[in-house]
């Protein structure tokens, strides 16, 4: 089959065409959110045990970002359109409660996102010549950690959501969050008390040192 079979075969089918190429762009975005921000959890992980950042390192977690934004983009996008395609074609499926807790956990990625652009990056740009956390209160310590947990979490939330079929039409969307929120907290909990661990052996090892 060639080029101009496929482009027949698609457009006999326009709503085929229409969701082949909503799952597609939704793949990509989701593809590249998740890909770039596990690459921004891990470098920035690998700065906040101590290493010195560089200008270069931060343009790099810069890049990350923004292709962590253009992959939400695509995902609110697409979501939409899907919504779209939904009530157009197949009405019932709004009705699937899967569908709005993806979306609210994606609101939430994008909340996380906005917050990690406008506060979390200036910062490290102020950091440059410096470790991560010379000169931050444990309260901002706390804030990185959570940020990171939160993106982790949430890129894999919807990855894993969207592949358990016995949740369509079945399990109410309070549900599918409250086991997200379950998860989080579990993993917000063991996180900070691996930083305050962290911290207070840090401390210890610096008076030790000023002894």
């Amino acid at each position: 089959m060639n080029l101009t079979d496929v482009a027949l075969a698609l457009s006999s089918d326009p709503q085929q065409m229409m969701r082949s190429v909503l799952r597609i762009f939704h793949f990509i975005g989701l593809a590249l959110g998740l890909g770039a921000a596990m690459l921004l959890d891990m470098m920035i992980l690998r700065f906040f045990l101590g290493r010195v950042l560089t200008q270069q390192s931060c343009d790099i977690f810069e890049f990350c970002a923004d292709i962590v934004a253009v992959g939400l983009k695509l995902l609110w996008v697409t979501g939409i359109g899907f919504l779209i395609y939904y009530w157009a074609y197949e009405p019932i499926k709004l009705s699937n409660e899967k569908i709005w807790a993806k979306m609210v956990i994606v609101a939430i990625l994008t909340a996380n996102g906005v917050y990690i652009h406008r506060t979390i990056l200036p910062f490290l740009q102020q950091q440059v010549g410096g470790t991560m956390l010379e000169g931050t209160t444990q309260l901002r310590q706390h804030v990185f950690v959570s940020c990171g947990i939160l993106s982790f979490v949430s890129w894999y939330g919807p990855l894993i959501i969207a592949n358990l079929p016995h949740l369509n039409f079945k399990v109410p969307m309070i549900q599918i969050l409250g086991v997200y929120a379950i998860v989080l907290i579990g993993v917000f909990t063991i996180a900070h008390f691996v930083l305050l661990a962290t911290s207070t052996r840090a401390h210890i090892s610096r008076k030790l040192r000023r002894t």
